[in-house]
């Protein structure tokens, strides 16, 4: 049974072709496809990944990302998984490009470590009716409240404040073209009078 869903799943395999590869019927490949779907469906919960409060390290440490993305738990994406449907649903799981696919959503942790899949979705379904689906549903997508520990502490000197109002940021640069200017002038005079003392 978990040889026919391997190789099903791992390999992008047609039933008929994971039939013929184990000698066994349609509906047999098909029930033991279901029967561990359903099980790994009863063990994700203890064996999915769950984010934790605390800022990823690859993100804390990394001066490109860390104000960026401090509050980011992971990526979520979804994908055109393609899928053997026969009957009056086919025209339902036919994707923009005209190929009979399900949409499945998708989140990581910045491990690589897959918090959440949903899947099982038509083709033709918006990636914006999936999400909602998956927020909305009793065990779906759960997106952590905000907390105070993924914030550097009050007291800590290395901390600055990233937002400035406009005002402030127009007097920072006032300030700074007029060190500049003013830094050049000197220069300037400087030169002139070492020119003036050669002579």
């Amino acid at each position: 049974m978990l040889g026919t869903f391997l190789l099903t799943v791992g390999q992008n395999s047609r039933y008929c072709q994971t039939r013929n590869t184990f000698g066994r019927s349609h509906f047999t490949t098909s029930n033991n496809f279901n029967k561990i779907l359903k099980a790994l469906n009863t063990i994700a919960t203890e064996m999915m990944a769950k984010p934790g409060p605390t800022v990823p390290a690859k993100i804390r440490e990394s001066t490109r990302f860390y104000p960026y993305f401090k509050d980011c738990i992971g990526a979520i994406d979804g994908t055109h998984i393609p899928a053997l449907i026969t009957g009056r649903d086919v025209s339902s799981y036919r994707d923009r490009h005209g190929i009979i696919s399900q949409n499945v959503l998708a989140a990581c942790n910045f491990d690589l470590e897959f918090i959440y899949v949903l899947s099982g979705w038509e083709g033709s379904a918006h990636d914006s009716r999936v999400l909602n689906d998956a927020l909305s549903r009793r065990n779906g997508l759960k997106v952590p409240p905000d907390n105070e520990s993924s914030s550097p502490p009050a007291n800590e000197d290395e901390f600055e404040p990233i937002f400035q109002t406009q005002e402030e940021q127009r007097e920072i640069g006032n300030q700074w073209r007029a060190s500049i200017a003013t830094n050049m002038w000197e220069d300037v005079m400087q030169n002139e009078n070492n020119d003036n003392e050669a002579e």
